[in-house]
C-alpha cells in the first residue's frame, strides 16, 4: 500500500524517485526507475544536517527541506518517524508539496511492507 501511495508522486512532472524512510534511516519503501537504488544515505545526511542547523540556530521544528539546482529534492517530515524524500529534475516543487499535503494522512498511517 505504501508503495502504491509513493507511486502517485511519479505522476507529478519532474519527480523521478519517491522514498520513505524512518527516523533511524531505515528504508520503508521506494519507487523509481528500475535498477536505481534509493539514495537513503543522502536523504539521511541531508535531513540530519538540516535538523542540526535548525536546532543550533534555534529556528524551531524542521518540517521540510527544499533543494533546487541541477537536481531538485524535497524532504518532508511526515511524522517524527516517517520522512519522505522526492527527487527529480525540472519539477515544480510547490506542486510536489501540494501532492504531499494531499497524501499526508495516508502516508502517515499506511503500514510498510
Amino acid at each position: 500500500m505504501l508503495q502504491r501511495l509513493l507511486s502517485e508522486f511519479l505522476n507529478q512532472a519532474g519527480i523521478e524517485q519517491a522514498m520513505m524512510f524512518d527516523d533511524r534511516g531505515r528504508l520503508l519503501s521506494a519507487v523509481g526507475p528500475k535498477g536505481q537504488l534509493p539514495a537513503t544515505d543522502r536523504a539521511v545526511s541531508l535531513t540530519s544536517a538540516a535538523l542540526d542547523s535548525s536546532q543550533q540556530l534555534g529556528l524551531g521544528d524542521l518540517h521540510e527541506v527544499w533543494i533546487e539546482g541541477d537536481e531538485t529534492v524535497m524532504i518532508d517530515i511526515i511524522t517524527p518517524y516517517r520522512i519522505l524524500m522526492l527527487n527529480g529534475t525540472n519539477g515544480n516543487i510547490a506542486r510536489w508539496r501540494h501532492t504531499t499535503d494531499h497524501l499526508r494522512r495516508q502516508l502517515a498511517t499506511t503500514p510498510e511492507i
